[in-house]
Formats: structure tokens, C-alpha cells, sequence
């Protein structure tokens, strides 16, 4: 399973819809977090993001283990891809997209973590995290676990309103555009799409704008162009 996020990893207000996504494993949780596209930021910024992830899954009683994984030779490390062999639920969190892209493209790792994806594990991923499923990203190309989709995060949020402006720009009718509000997941696996959180997801496609909310389920025909 995908699970993608607009923002608010590791927060209080997502932690309903974290307890209902890791309900969704067969095995007991084993997650990892990867700070990773925040590689080009600072050390105290990096460990932030790692008290964060501590503290979020520690209250949620699961196990967790943070890896500083932030340059791509680290991606090819043999003990990092074991920890991955043992694990069931991957978290990316927020930063640069296209660094996160950049530095676990052709790795080992990602291999690893679509094998944990294809025996039902959990990719998870917030604002960039998110951003790089999609088949395109606002610069340059995702991994395209989610086929014609560009993935836009903090949907809504006024800070980031050069989101808004960006998907009129990008709503040409090339891609469908995942709008992801916070602390609400768009989860897909195989042929199954659901929502889960307090906010919305949107896809918006020319002129169609459609709504969802927790609990909904969509038909994967709707990404279909």
C-alpha cells in the first residue's frame, strides 16, 4: 500500500489516521522513518524531523527506528537495506522532492522498498515524501507508483499559496493533479483506493474537481486519463 499526506507527519492531528493506516498491516508494525529530504538542511533540522517521528510512534506503542540516511551512497549500505528486509512501514517526510528523488532513485533501497510494497508493507509519505509517487512532480519526474498524477501538498493551506497557482498552471489535461490536504492520507493498493483522516483529498482534472473525504472509496478508474 501507498499512503501519501499533504503535511502534518508526525503531529498530533494525524495520529487517528496513523493508528487506522498501521491497523492496516497483517504483522505486528515495524516502522522506519527517513529524514531524507531534508538532506540539505541542517543538523538540528534533521534531527527534529527524528525527535518528531520518536516521540509520534513512541505514543502510538510501536516499534520505530529513525535512519539518517541523507546522501545516496548511504542507500546502497547492506545493514540499511536489512533494517528495510525487517521492516513492514517505510515514512518519508517532508523537505526537498526533488533531493529525495535524486538521491534513491537507482539504489538498492528502492528496490527493497517496492518488494516491501508488493508483500504488503506501507510507503508512506508527507509533502515531499508524497510528491515523488506521482508519475510527475512539479519539477522534473516522480517514481510513478501513482500513474498519472502529479501529487501537490499542503492543498489549501495559505502559507503555501503558490500551490494554487501552480496547479492552475500545471491543468492542462496531461495529468490529473492529487491535491492532498493535512493530516489526511490518499491510500492505494492494487485496485483499492481509500481516504483516511479529518481533511480532504481532491483530484482535479481540466475542469472536473472532485472531493473526498475519510472513509471514501474510489474507484482507480478515476486516475485514469
Amino acid at each position: 500500500m501507498l499512503a501519501i499526506t499533504g503535511s502534518g507527519e508526525y503531529l498530533p492531528g494525524i495520529s487517528n489516521a496513523d493508528e487506522k493506516l498501521l491497523s492496516k498491516l497483517k504483522e505486528t508494525p515495524r516502522v522506519l522513518t527517513f529524514p531524507t529530504a531534508a538532506g540539505k538542511e541542517s543538523t538540528s533540522r534533521i534531527n527534529y524531523w527524528c525527535d518528531l517521528a520518536t516521540n509520534h510512534f513512541s505514543d502510538l506503542n510501536v516499534e520505530h527506528k529513525n535512519i539518517k540516511a541523507l546522501k545516496q551512497n548511504d542507500f546502497f549500505n547492506e545493514e540499511l537495506l536489512e533494517e528495510v528486509k525487517q521492516s513492514n512501514f517505510i515514512y518519508f517526510s517532508g523537505g526537498n522532492p526533488t533531493y529525495l528523488y535524486e538521491t534513491i532513485k537507482d539504489t538498492p533501497f528502492y528496490d527493497e522498498i517496492i518488494n516491501l510494497h508488493n508483500n504488503g508493507g506501507i510507503i508512506a509519505g508527507c509533502s515531499a515524501g508524497a510528491m515523488i509517487m506521482g508519475e510527475k512532480m512539479i519539477k522534473g519526474y516522480g517514481f510513478n507508483l501513482i500513474n498519472n498524477v502529479i501529487v501537490i501538498p499542503h492543498y489549501g493551506e495559505s502559507f503555501y499559496s503558490w500551490i494554487t497557482n501552480t496547479v492552475k498552471l500545471l491543468n492542462r489535461g496531461n495529468y490529473k493533479l492529487l491535491c492532498l490536504e493535512k493530516d489526511t492520507y490518499f491510500t492505494i493498493n492494487k485496485e483499492k483506493i481509500e481516504i483516511i483522516g479529518s481533511n480532504n483529498v481532491h483530484i482535479i482534472f481540466k475542469d472536473k474537481h472532485d472531493t473526498y473525504k475519510d472513509g471514501d472509496k474510489i474507484d482507480i478508474k478515476e486516475l485514469s486519463i
